[in-house]
């Protein structure tokens, strides 16, 4: 199961920085409000249940920060690159531990089912976000997961000066 939700954080990554791709060529898709609360919103979610995994959930406080574009792009970045070496180190036991979701307090969810509901739930948004850069004027290509394997698992490129394809 580790092994997948690896593959799965590797997806996610690679996908968020084709997203952010997309949508640094199109100017109006990172003045639009909807885009950019769906854009805080997913970041974070991300961001609460790798913290809340690791024992330390973020407040809601910390989360109901609204960054702008260049910062939070910034921030999508850094948190991949921490998912990446927790997720890098973590055991295959850890996977069954109880995850603390403050404003759930009858729920605690296992690290797998938590780690799980980020990429999903990411996975959901990103739609919504691609839908609305395509409608103001962005020409989004498909981040699937199928597509990522398709294409050999890239890393993922944060430049906007590479190509999107």
């Amino acid at each position: 199961m580790l092994s997948l939700i690896r593959d799965l954080y590797a997806h996610q990554a690679w996908a968020d920085a084709e997203m952010w791709r997309f949508l640094q060529s199109s100017p109006a898709a990172l003045v639009d409000k909807r885009v950019m609360e769906l854009l805080n919103h997913i970041h974070a979610v991300q961001r609460f249940f790798l913290s809340a995994v690791q024992g330390e959930p973020l407040t809601r406080e910390e989360l109901a920060v609204e960054m702008p574009a260049s910062d939070l792009l910034l921030s999508y970045r850094q948190y991949h690159l921490k998912a990446e070496s927790y997720l890098g180190k973590m055991r295959e036991a850890h996977l069954n531990d109880k995850v603390t979701v403050p404003w759930f307090p009858d729920f605690r969810p296992t690290s797998t089912e938590a780690l799980l509901q980020a990429v999903m739930h990411t996975v959901h948004h990103r739609g919504q976000i691609l839908m609305l850069a395509r409608q103001l004027g962005a020409d989004p290509k498909p981040v699937d997961f199928i597509i990522w394997t398709a294409k050999g698992r890239p890393e993922p490129k944060w430049d906007v000066a590479a190509s999107a394809s």
